[in-house]
This record gives structure tokens, C-alpha cells and sequence, in this order.
């Protein structure tokens, strides 16, 4: 006899699919016994070695043309997005642990109270699926494009370009054997960035994508309590269930700011260098000819309002929360019950957003206005160079 899928088995599926991608370079934090691995080091290795010889080209050319810095400045942005992410996860390997196991027990939890629960979880197994799709396609896609410009003007207009601009000491760019050899290493290093920056957005992706979920179980609880208010107004479970909602709300604050710890340097390194890359990248399209400049840039901008579309969703998830606290029949309730709602009408007042440095809202909103601060910085370069 088949056995029953349960939303938890589900959930754990897909955590082992991102437990393997992670420990593909070597940071796979939810793992009990993970700690510093050779792996790691030999990704730090060849991140460290991608910055020498950035350093080589910028000592090389520099002299002759200074806008080799932008050339170097534009990829290495990625390069060290990637570090940064890699060592702010080393910091926290417990907590990142905890909130796994936290996740995996609310399954186990909340699959066993009955039908509608279990329903609600397997559309968040659904939802996690798609977009732990859509952020490797977005990765692929990324990485595609920026392989696809040099290749293609070199098969049909025999035009010679680099995807990453550097270049490797003793190798000379104007043979064929050291043409072939750089853009081989560029082809190596655009997979392993994009496979790499994909790994350690995955517990990105797994801890915010749950922190907007979190809703749900609130609504289901929420109307929990409406029934048994319905049937009768002095039912002694209903304190219980007004405790267990604002302990529901409770954590779901503490998840926010969990995830605002552990994703600090994530999240902030993502955003500046890909700020970073944008503007070098569209310097470059004025100051000289660099077809791969196109499709990098579009890159960039999709990696930007990636992460911003999931600060937003945070952000509504704060609004659902607060309007749900709102429609709890408080009326119906006794004194202290009505008190334990007051209180989490005050909580829900300081949303638990998630931040860029912890300053500005990780949100569309913000990438808006990123956007229009480059843009308004690209015309002042225009008029300035006409």
C-alpha cells in the first residue's frame, strides 16, 4: 500500500535539493557537523585568484588607458558579491540551522491539525519549488547571456571579446592559443559564479519566501477562533487560542529579525555591487565598445528587483498581518484576551521589515529609485562628455 505524501516530506525533498546544491561549494550550513571545509577554501582560493589577476590587468593597462579599471570593476563586482555571501553565511551556521529545523517542525506540526493546514502546506511546497526554479533560471539565463555576445561575434563577424575583461599573466590575448585559453577560463568562471551566487541565494529564497508564508497559518488560526466564538463565547479553549495566535505573531517577528541577522551582509552585498556593476557597466557603453555590456547590464537589473520583489512581499505579509490582528472579533472576547490582542496590535505597528544595511527597505520601491539615481547620474555623464 502507498503511503501518503505529507507536505513535510515535501518540504524535507527540497531542502536535501538545496542541502546538495549548498554543499556543492562547500556551505552546506544546515548540515549538524558542517564547519570550514576544503571546499570552501578552494572557492576562496579561486576567488582570490579571479582578484589577482584583475589586479594584473589594472597594473598592465592601466597606464595606457584608464578605462580599464571600469573593464575590471564591471564583473568583479560578482566576484565579490560571492565572498561576501559565502563569509556572511560562515558567521552563522547555527542560526541558519535553527530556522531550517524550525521549518521542518511546522510542517510536522501543523499537517497533523487537519485538512485545510495540510492543504495550505502543500501550496507553500508548490510555491517553494517554483521559485527555487525560477532563481536558477534566472542564474542560467544570466549566465547564457553573457557567454552568448562574444561567441556569437566571433562565429559569424570574427570579432575577438572577452566576457570577463582580464587578463591571465603570460597568456598573450593577440595568439589564437591565448584567446582561446582566457575566454575558456571566462566560460568557467561565468558557470561557477552563477552556480555559486545560486547556492548561497538559496537560503534566501528558503528563510524569506516562509517568512511571507507565515500569513496563512495566522488566517487559519484566526478562523480557527472565529468558530469556536460562534459556537460558544465562553468555550475555555479560546484563551488557548488566542495565546497560541499571538505567540504565532510573536514568531513570525522573530523569524523577520532572524533572517534580518543572518542576511545583513547578504543582502547588502548583493545590492551595492550590483549597483556597482550597473554603473561601471554603463560607463563602459559610453566611453567605448564592449558588446557584452548589453545583456551584463540587464543582468544586473534582473538580479537587482530580484531580491527587491521579495523584500516587497515581506512587506505585504506586515500589512496582512496587521489587517488580520484587526478582523480577530475582539468583541467577543474576554478582558485579558482583548489585552493580548491590543498587544499585538502595538507589535504589528513596527513592522519587521527586511533592510538593505539597515537602512533603507529591501523593496521595489527602493530598486525605483536606485534606478532613477542611475539614470539621472548616466545624463549628467552624457552632458558632461558632450
Amino acid at each position: 500500500m502507498q503511503t501518503k505524501t505529507r507536505p513535510s516530506d515535501n518540504f524535507c525533498k527540497l531542502l536535501k535539493i538545496i542541502r546538495l546544491s549548498s554543499s556543492l561549494v562547500g556551505i552546506d550550513v544546515i548540515d549538524e557537523n558542517f564547519k570550514f571545509n576544503y571546499v570552501v577554501g578552494f572557492v576562496l582560493v579561486a576567488i582570490a585568484w579571479n582578484f589577482t589577476i584583475s589586479i594584473y590587468t589594472i597594473w598592465k593597462d592601466v597606464k595606457t588607458d584608464w578605462t580599464v579599471l571600469l573593464d575590471v570593476f564591471s564583473p568583479i563586482s560578482c566576484a565579490t558579491q560571492g565572498v561576501v555571501k559565502i563569509i556572511s553565511i560562515l558567521l552563522y551556521p547555527k542560526l541558519y540551522r535553527e530556522l531550517a529545523m524550525d521549518l521542518v517542525n511546522i510542517y510536522k506540526k501543523y499537517e497533523a491539525l487537519g485538512t485545510k493546514y495540510e492543504t495550505k502546506l502543500f501550496e507553500w511546497n508548490q510555491s517553494m519549488k517554483n521559485i527555487l526554479i525560477i532563481g536558477g533560471l534566472v542564474y542560467f539565463v544570466s549566465a547564457v547571456l553573457a557567454l552568448v555576445t562574444p561567441i556569437f561575434l566571433y562565429i559569424f563577424k570574427g570579432e575577438r571579446h572577452l566576457i570577463i575583461m582580464c587578463q591571465m599573466p603570460y597568456v598573450d590575448l593577440d595568439t589564437d592559443h591565448g584567446y582561446f585559453i582566457t575566454i575558456g577560463y571566462n566560460i568557467l568562471c561565468v558557470f561557477v559564479a552563477a552556480f555559486g551566487l545560486y547556492g548561497a541565494d538559496l537560503y534566501v529564497f528558503l528563510f524569506l519566501t516562509h517568512s511571507i508564508f507565515f500569513y496563512d497559518i495566522f488566517a487559519l488560526k484566526v478562523e480557527d477562533l472565529h468558530e469556536v466564538l460562534h459556537e460558544n463565547k465562553q468555550d475555555t479553549r479560546i484563551k488557548a487560542m488566542v495565546n497560541d495566535i499571538a505567540g504565532w505573531h510573536q514568531y513570525y517577528l522573530d523569524f523577520n529579525d532572524k533572517c534580518n541577522q543572518i542576511f545583513f551582509w547578504t543582502i547588502t552585498s548583493h545590492i551595492l555591487c550590483t549597483i556597482l556593476g550597473i554603473l561601471t557597466t554603463l560607463l563602459i557603453i559610453m566611453l567605448k565598445y564592449w558588446p557584452g555590456a548589453y545583456p551584463y547590464i540587464f543582468v544586473c537589473f534582473v538580479w537587482l528587483y530580484m531580491y527587491s520583489i521579495l523584500g516587497t512581499r515581506v512587506e505585504i505579509c506586515n500589512d496582512q498581518f496587521c489587517d488580520g490582528i484587526y478582523d480577530i472579533n475582539w468583541y467577543d472576547l474576554d478582558v485579558s484576551d482583548q489585552k493580548t490582542v491590543s498587544l499585538m496590535l502595538m507589535e504589528s505597528q513596527v513592522p519587521r521589515i527586511i533592510t538593505i544595511a539597515g537602512i533603507e527597505p529591501l523593496s521595489v520601491n527602493t530598486a525605483l529609485k536606485i534606478t532613477r539615481s542611475i539614470y539621472s547620474l548616466a545624463m549628467m555623464v552624457v552632458q558632461f562628455n558632450e
